[in-house]
């Protein structure tokens, strides 16, 4: 279970002297479950009749979001709060995950298993990733990593970075420090 998505739903969570507490927003008891072995609170349920939890029919956000082709709710915001669609009503739906656009976005080609070239000296062949918006920021607000790879000898160098186009100086920055923690030039 997401503790997080107990606690946007409204739900209390408590953990004392092992034993997992979980009240609705009502503050009806719904599960009390004691602490098992290796430090887990398995929660057994009986279903009386089957439920289908992820029908989404009568919410207006998640009716806009398939209309514009699975649009992130982030962007369904800005729609909504510039009154650029006649209409769409609020989004707070912000950071919730359609499961049609997860599954629909890891069709992607193998890595091949074994490199056509591989590197033999370090620093010959550095690889690059910059990655983000990541989100919760880091507690320095910090939303985006460049990371570094060196072909040869695997070693790996992170930069966090506040904004995406901090990249370029980021990738001097660690190009300096590699070439002067190797003596050699990349």
């Amino acid at each position: 279970m997401s503790l997080g998505q107990l606690d946007e739903g409204g739900s209390k969570v408590e953990i004392e002297h092992g034993v997992l507490t979980i009240w609705d927003r009502h503050r009806r008891l719904l599960v009390k479950v004691r602490c098992g072995a290796n430090r887990l609170y398995v929660l057994h349920l009986n279903q009386a009749k089957p439920l289908c939890l992820a029908a989404r029919k009568d919410d207006e956000a998640w009716r806009w979001h398939e209309r514009y082709g699975h649009l992130h709710f982030d962007a369904l915001r800005q729609l909504s709060r510039n009154n650029m669609v006649r209409g769409l009503l609020a989004i707070t739906h912000v950071g919730q995950f359609c499961d049609t656009c997860v599954l629909a976005k890891h069709r992607r080609a193998l890595f091949p298993a074994e490199a056509e070239y591989r590197a033999q000296e370090p620093l010959k062949l550095v690889h690059d990733d910059l990655c983000g918006p990541i989100s919760p920021a880091t507690p320095g607000g910090r939303r985006y990593f460049l990371l570094l790879v060196d072909d040869a000898t695997r070693y790996m160098w992170v930069a966090l970075l506040a904004t995406k186009d901090a990249a370029a100086d980021a990738i001097k920055h660690l190009q300096a420090v590699a070439e002067k923690g190797s003596g050699r030039k990349l």
